[in-house]
C-alpha cells in the first residue's frame, strides 16, 4: 500500500486525537465552571426559576389580552375584544377578576363574582365613567395595567396616538383594600427618563477646517456630512475624505455648519445622534474607541439605558456590549419605552 493511500487514515487518526483532547478539556472546563458557580451560590444565594404550574384563563367572549397584575393576591386580567352585535360594552368584557387557588399540582383561577367584597370594579363611580368612555370614544381601548406603589391604574387609547389617553385609578391599601379614585390618572402615568445620560451638543468650536473638513468629536472620533455621504473618521485628516464608516446623505450640496450632531461618551462607547441637512430623522451611530467599529443603531433614539459596570447599553429590541458585540432582535420596535429596572434580590441579574 503506498504512502499516498495511508494518508486519509493518518488524517482521520490525527483528527480524531484532536477532538478527543478538545473534548476533554471541554469537560474539564465545565467542571470547573459548574464549581465555581456552585461556591458563588454558596456565598451569594440564588434561586432558580421555574414553572410552578399552567392553566387556562377563560373568557365569555374571543379576546386580545392585553395585560395581567397581581392586585393583593387577586388576578386582574384586562383584554380587548370586538362585540359587533353589542350596543355598549360592559366592564366584564374589559376585565376579569380571578383568585388563584392551589389544585393538585396545579393551580386553578376561579372568577370573582361581581357581588363580592373584593371585587372592586362594581364601584358605581367607575361603572358610570368606564361607560361613558366607551359611549363617548367609540375606538376606545385598553392599553395596559400598572401596578404602583399604592396605586392601580388601567390605561385606555381613546384616539388614533398613544398620547390620547384615559387613565382610571384605584388606592391599594396595605391592608388590602382596593378604592377608585377616578379618570384622570395621566399624571400618575409616568415613566423614567428614556436615556440615562444627556446628549451633548457639538460647536463650532469643534470644527476643523481644510479640504475635507469635520467635526471632531472629544479629539477620538471624527464627523462630517459634506460631500454628499456621512463619514466617520478616527484620525484628525482634513486632507483624506476616506473613514471607517460611510452612508449616503439627502442633500450633496450641505456645508459642515447645516449638520447638527449630538454625541456622549459612555464608557469606551461615543454615540453620536446626526440630523444631515434637509433630513427630519435623526441618525444614531455608535463608535467603539476599542475596536473602531461603527453601528448604526436608531433604536437608542427611542430609549437606552446603561447595563451595570459599563457592560454595555440596552434598548428597545437589542443591546450593544463594550466588547462591540451587539444583538438586535427580528421584531417590531416602534413604540416602545422604557417602563422600568428590575434587580434581582442577589444583585446580579437586572431585567429591563
Amino acid at each position: 500500500m503506498s504512502d499516498e493511500q495511508k494518508s486519509p487514515e493518518i488524517e482521520r487518526g490525527t483528527y480524531e486525537i484532536i477532538r478527543d483532547r478538545l473534548l476533554g478539556q471541554g469537560d474539564v472546563l465545565a467542571e470547573r465552571a459548574e464549581a465555581l458557580n456552585a461556591q458563588r451560590l454558596e456565598l451569594f444565594g440564588g434561586s432558580e426559576i421555574a414553572v410552578a404550574g399552567t392553566e387556562r384563563i377563560r373568557t365569555e367572549n374571543n379576546c386580545v389580552p392585553r395585560d395581567i397584575k397581581d392586585v393583593n393576591g387577586l388576578l386582574l386580567f384586562g383584554y380587548n375584544v370586538f362585540i359587533g352585535l353589542k350596543r355598549e360594552t360592559r366592564v366584564e368584557d374589559v376585565f376579569c377578576l380571578y383568585s388563584v387557588e392551589r389544585e393538585g399540582e396545579g393551580y386553578a383561577f376561579r372568577a370573582i363574582s361581581p357581588s363580592a367584597p373584593e371585587y372592586f370594579l362594581s364601584d358605581p363611580k367607575f361603572v358610570d365613567e368606564f361607560n361613558e368612555l366607551y359611549h363617548y370614544y367609540r375606538n376606545t381601548r385598553l392599553l395596559q395595567l400598572r401596578r404602583l406603589t399604592d396605586r392601580l391604574l388601567a390605561v385606555f387609547q381613546i384616539g388614533e396616538t398613544l398620547d390620547d389617553l384615559r387613565v382610571f385609578r384605584w388606592a391599594v391599601d396595605p391592608d388590602g383594600t382596593v378604592t377608585y379614585i377616578d379618570n384622570r390618572g395621566e399624571r400618575d402615568h409616568t415613566f423614567p427618563p428614556t436615556h440615562d445620560f444627556e446628549w451633548v451638543a457639538t460647536t463650532r468650536e469643534d470644527q476643523v477646517s481644510g479640504r475635507h473638513p469635520h467635526v471632531s468629536v472629544l479629539d477620538e472620533v471624527f464627523v462630517e456630512t459634506v460631500g454628499g455621504d456621512l463619514t466617520i473618521k478616527v484620525e484628525d485628516n482634513t486632507e483624506d475624505g476616506q473613514g471607517v464608516y460611510r452612508e449616503p446623505v439627502v442633500d450633496a450640496d450641505q456645508s459642515l455648519d447645516d449638520a447638527e450632531v449630538h454625541y456622549q461618551k459612555l464608557g469606551t462607547l461615543i454615540l453620536l445622534k446626526i440630523l444631515p441637512y434637509r433630513e427630519t430623522d435623526y441618525r444614531y451611530l455608535v463608535f467603539n474607541t476599542r475596536t473602531h467599529q461603527v453601528d448604526r443603531i436608531d433604536a437608542i433614539g427611542q430609549a437606552c439605558v446603561q447595563l451595570p459596570e459599563d457592560h454595555g447599553l440596552i434598548f428597545p429590541g437589542g443591546y450593544y456590549l463594550q466588547s462591540g458585540h451587539t444583538k438586535s432582535f427580528e421584531r417590531a420596535i416602534t413604540g416602545m419605552e422604557f417602563l422600568r429596572r428590575i434587580r434581582s434580590p442577589n444583585g446580579e441579574d437586572v431585567l429591563y
